[in-house]
């Protein structure tokens, strides 16, 4: 896979230095496929992502007249739940595909919203870009609190991989009492150096910036950072750097072996109960 992007990247800053269509990152970035409907399964690959049907609610949000958002409330194994969590889905396909995440955190105890990004899934088919998303997030927000009564300082953001920066981005204007950011990088800048050691403007393979390491500064949740020591191209690296430039409270979690999908799975347990923790310490109390 970073070999894959080093090829597109180097290609794009090539075409770009000599004048030619160059052919930019954010296919890449944006890796949706569309769907009619959504299959969303209730049985998993495990116990940890396996719910009751009842518990998994289609939906959708209207965020304006254009844009309406694919979405699914994901209730959790008790009541009422420890909390509530917005989930920021990764770069491929649509929630078929990331709902198994939603599910392991309802598993854990809490009430889960996880929504299709514009041009995704069931989502109004346009043209994603950064300001887009962030106007896709906000309409996600808003439905959540009206939903469940519950103001933002209480809420807890969980992105994971491309996820993390959509997350992270909302974070910095609406900001959420804990952010959870899973395999996350550190900008689009940092992901072109790193695969390229190429000394080129990142403009040349992308349109958007996606610079976590900038916004995380402007973010003063408690953020709390997993990351696979295994992974070759989203590498721990990136996680270091946004925990450096992160505000106190903060924990970095470094899991020994674990590659970009596996960090739930080999942390078993300790998953579930590093973020409840985590939560419950830095979560306002009810007034």
């Amino acid at each position: 896979m970073r070999r894959k992007s080093l090829v597109l990247l180097a290609l794009g800053a090539m075409a770009g230095l000599c004048g030619c269509e160059a052919q930019t990152l954010d296919p890449f970035l944006y890796k949706r496929t569309r769907v009619d409907h959504y299959d969303f399964k209730a049985e998993g690959k495990s116990a940890a992502d396996t719910v009751e049907p009842e518990r998994i609610e289609p939906l959708e949000i209207k965020e304006s007249d254009a844009i309406t958002l694919g979405a699914v409330y994901v209730h959790a194994n008790q009541s009422p739940p420890l909390g509530y969590v917005v989930y920021f889905h990764g770069q491929c396909c649509n929630l078929n595909e990331h709902i198994d995440r939603a599910k392991m955190l309802s598993n854990v105890g809490y009430d889960v919203l996880a929504f299709d990004y514009r041009g995704w899934g069931t989502s109004t088919d346009v043209e994603p870009d950064e300001p887009g998303i962030l106007e896709d997030s906000k309409a996600a927000l808003a439905y959540f609190v009206q939903r469940t009564g519950v103001p933002r300082e209480r809420l807890t953001y969980y992105g994971r991989s491309f996820g993390c920066a959509v997350a992270t981005q909302l974070a910095v204007s609406e900001s959420p009492a804990v952010l959870v950011l899973e395999s996350a990088f550190a900008s689009i800048e940092d992901f072109k150096t790193d695969s390229t050691r190429l000394d080129f403007p990142a403009s040349y393979v992308s349109d958007s910036e996606w610079d976590n390491v900038a916004r995380i500064e402007h973010v003063p949740s408690a953020v709390l950072l997993f990351h696979g020591t295994a992974v070759d191209f989203v590498r721990p690296e990136f996680s270091e750097k946004i925990y450096a430039h992160a505000h106190d409270p903060k924990k970095l979690v470094l899991v020994e072996g674990a590659d970009h999908d596996t960090i739930p799975a080999l942390m078993g347990d300790e998953w579930g109960k590093t973020l409840r923790e985590w939560i419950r310490e830095h979560t306002p109390p009810v007034e």
